[in-house]
């Protein structure tokens, strides 16, 4: 699809990406008269819309009230610059809270904005105030890269610990459980089973289970909380990154493929379906509180300054 009549800065550009509306079926139309069917006929046309100018947005967290949270690494590595923001589907942001690190995964239960910042967990409130909830001599051993997190029915918090790089390759993660009254234990690690060596997504959307995609192995996982056993659900996800469940699938990422993937649960034999490639670094998912989109942070990490959020249509 030829798209060189747009200005790269233009609003197509900005919020409704060409590369993205090719996954959809319109092979007799241009770029140019989908865009202006889409400003004229909005819900009609399937459109990918984004938010620029987020420096390594890592993950994305839907409310139920429709609110969308992103976390903005800022530069890997450089302490301070590190941001939660809300973003909006007309390509708008805000800034909620400042002057974290490496922000990762994220989670909103009630008021508070949970935040995983390399080796602590911290609390944000709405209004941007920020403090440390967990540190690392509150885990039961060393930990190096703090990354998921998730909440069960019980209000019982997980983590995600992706291990240290050796060789290249993530290994001597662990997926740790926190009680409401703040004790952590170890829920699961490579002991358990070798297909957790780098713990990255977790999902506890199952009643007594807890879902995760493994960064190193590319394996997607279920633990029976009640005794951590862990059961292979799926492979071949490459750097398994965000899980996300809506209807009666769940989405995976993959970070180092560049796509994202789907799981139908109503078959037990089901295969897994692409939905879409060509991203660069899909991170932690999530899908908005209509089910109509997939929340994608593209990290661009090895593009200084670079980084965006796409919504995908769901189909």
């Amino acid at each position: 699809m030829k798209t060189s009549s747009l200005h790269e800065n233009s609003l197509f550009y900005r919020f409704i990406r060409p590369d993205l509306l090719q996954s959809c079926s319109f092979p007799y139309f241009s770029t140019r008269v989908l865009f202006f069917l889409a400003l004229i006929l909005p819900g009609t046309i399937c459109t990918a819309m984004s938010v620029e100018g987020i420096v390594h947005p890592e993950s994305a967290f839907t409310t139920r009230d429709g609110r969308i949270f992103i976390s903005e690494i800022g530069k890997v590595g450089v302490n301070g610059d590190g941001r939660i923001l809300e973003v909006f589907t007309d390509g708008k942001k805000k800034v909620v809270a400042s002057g974290l690190n490496d922000p990762k995964g994220l989670l909103v239960e009630g008021n508070t904005i949970y935040v995983t910042d390399i080796d602590e967990v911290k609390k944000v409130t709405f209004d941007g105030k920020v403090k440390s909830w967990l540190g690392s001599k509150d885990f039961p051993r060393e930990i190096t890269f703090l990354n998921d997190l998730t909440i069960d029915r019980n209000t019982i918090i997980y983590v995600s610990d992706s291990g240290e790089v050796k060789q290249g390759e993530r290994s001597g993660g662990a997926v740790y459980r926190v009680s409401p009254n703040g004790k952590v234990s170890l829920v699961v690690d490579s002991v358990n089973d070798p297909n957790i060596q780098a713990p990255n997504g977790l999902l506890a959307f199952q009643r007594g289970y807890l879902t995760v995609a493994d960064f190193t192995t590319g394996v997607l996982s279920r633990i029976r909380l009640r005794n951590s056993s862990v059961e292979k659900m799926a492979t071949g996800f490459g750097g398994g990154d965000g899980l996300a469940f809506a209807g009666t699938k769940l989405y995976i990422s993959d970070w180092k493929g560049g796509k994202i993937w789907s799981l139908d649960l109503t078959t037990p034999t089901q295969e897994p379906k692409l939905v879409k490639d060509g991203f660069i670094n899909p991170a932690d998912i999530d899908v908005t509180s209509d089910g109509k989109f997939i929340v994608v942070p593209e990290m661009m990490k090895a593009k200084p300054g670079g980084g965006r959020v796409t919504f995908v249509p769901i189909k």
